[in-house]
């Protein structure tokens, strides 16, 4: 596995982990927390994930909620739900006062009214930009992070795919240009796929304060498991 060098932050900070959970039965759910958060700080639950969640009422999913975040312990819960905009801004509105964040799409249209609702209710967010197909430019990358400042969010994250190691340079150098700016929010840098593997691992010293690990099934390609993530950073940032 290479490790990318370039440009870098003058106090590269080891990011998070978040343990990223696209559970389908909440017996699998449970299962995974348990054995593996020990290896983060964070806690994403994918809840559209899980069969049926789409058809929760109220009662069911606070329910569900709360007995997750018991489960937790002391880590953040990331509440994320990726579905129709009405299903999504339900179980978002549900989740709010009992998840730490949430995370919400930067297209979606009731995001200014999330953004508002999770304030009064003490939540933070995560908003999020998705790029499935391959990697904009550095240059793109870093000015959607300015437009996605905008928002008002807690903390910024994109994602796209790395199809070549050129392409992880381009989230990594647009990160780094990014946080060099004076008053930039928090951000989340990923390179996703095989090629982007090692943007996991050293996008913290660009300036990325979170970085996503699976359980025992890894859910997109590139994606280290927990244990595996807390074992490299130790190596990584060891004597940083």
């Amino acid at each position: 596995m290479k490790i990318f060098k370039g440009k870098k932050k003058t106090a590269p900070e080891r990011p998070e982990i978040c343990l990223s959970l696209g559970c389908r039965t909440m017996d699998q759910l449970e299962e995974e927390i348990l054995k593996n958060r020990g290896y983060c700080q964070a806690v994403e639950w994918k809840v559209d994930r899980i069969s049926g969640s789409a058809y929760y009422t109220k009662e069911e999913f606070t329910k569900k909620l709360k007995e997750v975040k018991a489960l937790c312990r002391g880590k953040k819960l990331i509440v994320n739900y990726k579905g129709d905009e009405e299903t999504t801004a339900r179980i978002q509105k549900w989740a709010l006062g009992t998840a730490d964040m949430i995370d919400v799409d930067i297209s979606d249209t009731h995001l200014k009214e999330i953004i508002r609702a999770a304030r009064r209710k003490r939540t933070g967010t995560i908003i999020s930009y998705y790029d499935f197909e391959g990697m904009p430019s550095k240059e793109d990358i870093a000015t959607q992070f300015v437009r996605m400042e905008k928002s008002g969010g807690n903390i910024l994250k994109i994602a796209c795919l790395a199809k070549k190691e050129t392409d992880t340079y381009s989230m990594l150098e647009a990160a780094g240009a990014y946080t060099q700016l004076k008053n930039h929010k928090p951000i989340i840098a990923v390179a996703m796929g095989d090629e982007g593997q090692a943007s996991r691992i050293c996008a913290g010293d660009f300036g990325s304060v979170m970085t996503y690990a699976c359980g025992s099934t890894p859910g997109e390609a590139g994606e280290l498991s927990a244990r595996d993530m807390c074992r490299y950073l130790d190596t990584y940032y060891k004597g940083k």
